[in-house]
């Protein structure tokens, strides 16, 4: 059996350690370039997610702004949530407006109490309050007169109600036969053409659908001018009192308040709506009275 030489073995150690150690190092090479291609890839790689991210989330980010404020503006896309009507856009019409009929205009006198036939509207009912109207004695002297009479005098006078022979205050409101109105609505107004002698004023009064009945705080009284003038009143605008209809009279008791104020009256089912007179009237002349010629009611009409 040949012997092993110890010489030998050494150098084919060292030899084989030779060839190992430029493998080795390419390998170690071939590691770090990987790393480095890897590296120089990762970054733009990394960048262009994070720009794709950041599109995207501002693009979701617009959308819920425009969703926002579509909806807050009622300009929404299709299929988003309407946006409530403005108040601005949807102010009541007029509910009546009455402007008599008057037996001046038929040949007839220029003045007599008032009555049904002298409403023009036919859908709406005549009113009174404080004392029935009553003439004086045809072909006498003698005044006896009482309540509100019509009143035109002259062809380009308009027909009006005239409280000159009310013996005590009297008040005179309008109905509509099938419907209430509703006063409670954003920019619901009563206007009327109006006259005044003396330190006579007239206010709006309203009867409510479960008999209440209130006068405002708004009064039209003398101007300098002693001609007639058109006034208005933003029913939103008005403070309420309790009105007694039998004697006229501001009084207590629900639903006022301690001092007699009607504090936010439901005004959505109005039943009547005219005006009041607190002041007696002077008789036939100039000496103390209101002139009311047309009145108008701009309010929402609500079925009985």
């Amino acid at each position: 059996m040949p012997q092993s030489n110890p010489t030998q073995s050494r150098k084919d150690a060292n030899r084989n350690l030779i060839f190992a150690i430029p493998a080795a190092w390419r390998e170690i090479t071939l590691w770090f370039r990987v790393r480095q291609v890897t590296s120089a890839i990762g970054v733009p790689v990394f960048v262009c997610a994070a720009m794709l991210i950041e599109a995207q989330t501002s693009a979701q980010g617009r959308q819920g702004t425009q969703g926002a404020q579509g909806a807050a503006g009622g300009q929404g896309r299709p299929g988003g949530a309407a946006a409530a009507p403005r108040p601005e856009d949807n102010r009541p019409a007029v509910f009546f407006r009455e402007e008599w009929k008057h037996q001046f205009d038929r040949g007839g006198s220029p003045e007599g109490p008032v009555s049904p036939e002298h409403v023009s509207n036919p859908n709406l009912e005549l009113k009174t309050y404080g004392e029935v109207a009553k003439g004086d004695p045809e072909g006498s002297q003698e005044h006896t007169h009482a309540g509100i009479w019509m009143n035109k005098r002259f062809a380009n006078d308009p027909a009006h109600l005239f409280t000159g022979t009310c013996n005590r205050p009297c008040a005179l409101t309008l109905r509509h036969r099938t419907q209430f109105v509703d006063l409670s609505a954003f920019g619901s107004k009563i206007r009327w053409l109006v006259k005044m002698s003396g330190f006579h004023q007239v206010r709006p009064v309203i009867k409510l659908a479960n008999g209440t009945m209130l006068v405002g705080d708004h009064a039209d009284g003398w101007v300098e001018a002693f001609d007639w003038y058109t006034s208005e009143m933003l029913i939103g605008s008005l403070r309420w009192r309790k009105l007694d209809p039998e004697r006229l009279v501001t009084i207590l008791g629900a639903p006022a308040n301690a001092v007699g104020w009607v504090e936010k009256p439901d005004l959505s089912r109005v039943d009547e709506v005219g005006f009041v007179d607190f002041t007696p009237g002077s008789g036939h002349g100039n000496g103390g009275f209101a002139d009311v010629a047309w009145i108008e009611v701009q309010g929402k009409p609500v079925p009985r």
